[in-house]
């Protein structure tokens, strides 16, 4: 029997920022397994009736309900156990049953984000990704975003961005006019949900605060051209594949998922598979290269509507605890000594916070724009465009697949005449 290990959950250590204070909350640390011990996915080989999932159900003594059907999980079933028998011996009773084509566990994800300790100045001096003159880092090391603010026209479309996470804060003035509904599978509601985490809310903000609002801090769009739309789940398979087949049939075309494991998920690989948009993953913060003996996924999956994302510095270079390798595509800002400013869980709060997590958030929003601007370009020509025209540096040849960092501007601008050919050929050298 595969023994699985323990995930740690390093929650954000939140710094509050106001007027007149600056309060510190304890780090927040819990432990899960990579997967829930009851609960097991199952795909059939072909459709059967309700009747029959039903004595199969009875059969191997597991639960089913059947409002929980196939349409929301791409084809999968969710059984709960009731005995004690464990999640990985069921799995290999299951699947020798001659109905049964695939069988997993719900396996749990790991968020990518790291512990940070600062001080805080606040709002837009802050926000060295966006612009850096060199008073935090080096000059330069930023996104290339403020030109496209005077390029931005009210007539470009509004892109929403759905955001697979612990929620989004829906009162925080900085953001509230800036998201669409989305669904909370935590709860079975399409209200706007709360956010006691704080990760979604954090990477909402990066994305899509209002700019020019007096308030708080900027997001990447001046004329607010970018929408969250909140998909929240439990940081589980299941929650997952409902969370990407909902934005699927809503028609969104770019998934932040900055959360991840090192164990395959079958069911989780199918589903991006089978979503018509591009999946903005964190390439995960264990500081290694991805290999055969470590993966982080979704990042690792070979699917070519992935784009997977690594963390730079204020420094412009690849932060210590960044994972990087042939998975990984691009680098963009996640803060080493300089971390991000971005919302907190507290109405017009703010807090501070580093990891993948938030460099694939950027990265997302990088997406949104070159949308925006090329409403007519495919899903995988977003991808390469972000990818074609990142800004190379020599020491990440052979680290991430663009050997670069994220440009905003030469990619809303389509500004290389390279080729994803050329481009690996270059890699390979």
């Amino acid at each position: 029997m595969k023994k699985y290990k323990i995930f740690i959950l390093l929650l954000l250590l939140i710094i509050f920022i106001n007027p007149s204070a600056t309060l510190a909350l304890e780090n927040n640390i819990c432990t899960n397994p990579t997967y829930k011990d009851n609960q097991i996915l199952v795909k059939f080989k072909k459709k059967y009736s309700d009747s029959t999932i039903r004595n199969f159900a009875s059969q191997y003594n597991l639960a089913y309900s059947p409002n929980e059907n196939s349409d929301i999980r791409n084809g999968y079933f969710l059984f709960n156990l009731q005995d004690d028998k464990l999640v990985s011996d069921t799995i290999i009773t299951l699947q020798k049953d001659s109905k049964v084509k695939k069988a997993q566990p719900n396996y749990l994800f790991q968020t990518a984000k790291k512990k940070v300790k600062s001080n805080q100045d606040k709002y837009f001096n802050r926000e060295w990704w966006l612009y850096n003159n060199g008073r935090l880092g080096a000059a330069g090391s930023d996104l290339y975003v403020l030109p496209v603010w005077n390029q931005e026209k009210t007539n470009w479309p509004g892109i929403v961005i759905g955001i697979i996470d612990s929620g989004v804060n829906p009162r925080h003035t900085d953001l509230k006019k800036n998201i669409v509904r989305g669904y909370d599978f935590v709860h079975n509601t399409s209200k706007k949900m709360a956010d006691k985490e704080g990760h979604g809310s954090f990477i909402a903000g990066l994305i899509a605060s209002q700019v020019n609002n007096r308030k708080g801090i900027a997001g990447l769009s001046r004329q607010n051209l970018l929408k969250i739309m909140p998909l929240k789940f439990d940081f589980s398979t299941d929650g997952a594949i409902q969370a990407i087949v909902f934005a699927q049939n809503k028609g969104v075309r770019i998934l932040n998922t900055s959360w991840g494991t090192d164990e395959y998920d079958p069911a989780l690989y199918e589903a991006i598979k089978s979503y018509n948009g591009l999946v903005v993953a964190a390439a995960g913060n264990d500081g290694l290269e991805h290999t055969d003996t470590h993966h982080f996924y979704p990042c690792d999956f070979d699917l070519d509507n992935i784009l997977c994302v690594g963390a730079s510095s204020e420094t412009d270079q690849i932060t210590s605890y960044s994972d990087w390798g042939s998975s990984v595509d691009i680098l963009s800002p996640g803060g080493e000594n300089a971390p991000l400013l971005s919302l907190d869980v507290k109405t017009n709060h703010y807090a501070e916070g580093m990891g993948t997590s938030f460099s694939t958030g950027l990265a997302s929003g990088a997406a949104g724009l070159v949308l925006s601007a090329n409403p007519s370009i495919s899903n995988l020509e977003i991808k390469n465009v972000i990818l074609l025209n990142a800004r190379k540096k020599d020491e990440l040849i052979g680290k991430v697949t663009s050997s670069g960092i994220l440009n905003i501007k030469a990619a809303v601008n389509r500004e290389s005449t390279l080729t994803i050919s050329k481009l690996k050929t270059q890699n390979s050298k």
